[in-house]
């Protein structure tokens, strides 16, 4: 009886052997997490790693996001010269308009009168500032047609020197050389420098009054 319990006892503990060892070098048929005792890990395995996370900031850049820096364009001026009598003589001062000046604004600042301050003093216009004219420019010849108050009232002299101010202002335009003059689409014969008339519808320039010029 001694002897069969002894049997048993190794027959069971030889099971028991193969089981242990069954257990330990095969692979677990079970998915569920087994925790291992912290003294049986692998020292290799049981070490903290650290670990370097790297935050890269992407920029987006959309079309049309970016400030500009570029201010309103200011105004361009332009430098026209117009002609004023002083002593029965023609004389050029200098003003600026909005640019490009048109034969319009020209011919609105002349009729406007002298500048002010040191620049006009001394200077009057034989032009009336109610005269109403427009200008035509043709192939270099710049037909001006006002109304009936371009010459009216005016003195042989001052009618002389309100045609040369006329002239003198508008030939110093770029592309302008010569000039009719006509009232109410009718053209007229006008005085030159020298006293004398040219013909209705002649042309006439810059040098016809160059006599009524004052040296700068």
């Amino acid at each position: 009886m001694i002897a069969k319990t002894k049997y048993q006892t190794l027959v069971f503990s030889c099971v028991f052997m193969i089981v242990l060892v069954a257990s330990s070098c095969g692979v677990p048929s079970t998915s569920q997490f087994v925790q291992i005792n912290e003294p049986d890990i692998p020292f290799e395995l049981n070490v903290a790693t650290t670990s370097t996370t790297t935050t890269t900031t992407l920029v987006e850049r959309t079309a049309g996001s970016e400030t500009s820096s570029e201010q309103p364009a200011a105004n361009i001026n332009e430098t026209i010269e117009l002609y004023y009598i002083s002593n029965n003589k023609v004389l050029a001062t200098r003003t600026q308009i909005a640019s490009p000046a048109t034969s319009s604004q020209v011919l609105a600042a002349l009729v406007a009168g002298p500048p002010s301050g040191d620049s006009g003093l001394g200077l009057r216009s034989a032009l009336s500032q109610q005269v109403s004219a427009t200008v035509q420019i043709t192939k270099g010849i710049a037909n001006i047609d006002s109304d009936g108050l371009l010459l009216a009232g005016l003195s042989p002299v001052d009618q002389r020197l309100a045609i040369a101010q006329l002239v003198l202002t508008f030939t110093r335009r770029p592309g302008i050389g010569q000039i009719i003059f006509s009232v109410n689409g009718t053209p007229i014969a006008v005085p030159r420098g020298k006293g004398d008339l040219a013909k209705p519808g002649a042309p006439v320039s810059f040098e016809d009054y160059v006599a009524l010029l004052i040296s700068e």
